[in-house]
């Protein structure tokens, strides 16, 4: 289960050199996405717009697509560099029925649990389809990074599978708990608690980033603008 699909499985890495790429990504993620979007940005927005969250949700989701640009980008050159593509790390390999299923069923909850704490699953804006189609670009940024390159690299230097899975929980929790200039814990524990079962469904799917990436992405299609507006409640909360 643990095994990717294509025939990149073969490949290994130095355990040094895998843990170098994978601190390297972190560093990368943490620095982009965690500083750079739900940190500085976030506060920005919320000291701005706090009497529109919705439009300000529309602005902090536009500047992750520009960070998760960055780190498309980045992974991409690195790839080529090293004479291969994303489909390396995963990107449009074969899959398990089972792994897209329970996928779906995952995703369906995602979203319900986006909604625990109020907004309406029905209104209807502009931003919404706009922050949707978003979503699925920054769905797909985070599940390259760390599921693709992150865990892959892992898995060539002999890192055992549910050690990927841990180091990739702790790695995304820790970046979703920056809220503006504070940290929340538990914003940080829930986000590990969900990548870390999209890591699990990623092992399902024989290491193809599509089932964590259905998950992923409608957690944003059908939980934005609620979901991103929750980060700038989050900053305006802390103070």
């Amino acid at each position: 289960m643990s095994q990717p699909a294509a025939a990149y499985r073969d490949r290994k890495l130095p355990a040094r050199i895998a843990w170098r790429n994978a601190i390297g990504v972190v560093l990368l993620l943490g620095g982009v996405l965690g500083l750079g979007c739900f940190g500085w940005l976030a506060q920005l927005i919320a000291k701005y717009f706090r009497h529109d969250l919705l439009f300000g949700s529309f602005l902090l989701d536009l500047g992750f697509a520009v960070g998760v640009a960055i780190v498309v980008g980045a992974i991409a050159w690195w790839q080529r560099a090293h004479g291969e593509t994303i489909r390396d790390l995963g990107w449009a390999q074969p899959t398990r029925r089972v792994a897209v299923a329970v996928a779906t069923v995952f995703g369906l909850l995602w979203v319900a649990l986006s909604y625990a704490r109020g907004g309406n699953p029905l209104a209807l804006s502009w931003e919404r389809p706009a922050m949707a189609l978003i979503g699925i670009w920054l769905a797909f940024g985070e599940e390259l990074a760390v599921r693709g390159f992150l865990m892959e690299n892992l898995r060539r230097g002999g890192v055992p599978a549910w050690l990927q899975v841990v180091v990739s929980a702790l790695v995304m929790g820790f970046y979703h708990g920056i809220i503006g200039f504070t940290y929340s814990v538990q914003y940080a524990i829930t986000s590990a608690v969900l990548f870390g079962i999209v890591s699990l469904i990623f092992l399902l799917g024989r290491r193809s980033l599509t089932p964590g990436l259905i998950s992923h992405a409608m957690a944003h299609v059908f939980g934005d603008p609620t979901l991103t507006e929750g980060i700038l409640r989050g900053v305006l909360a802390a103070g």
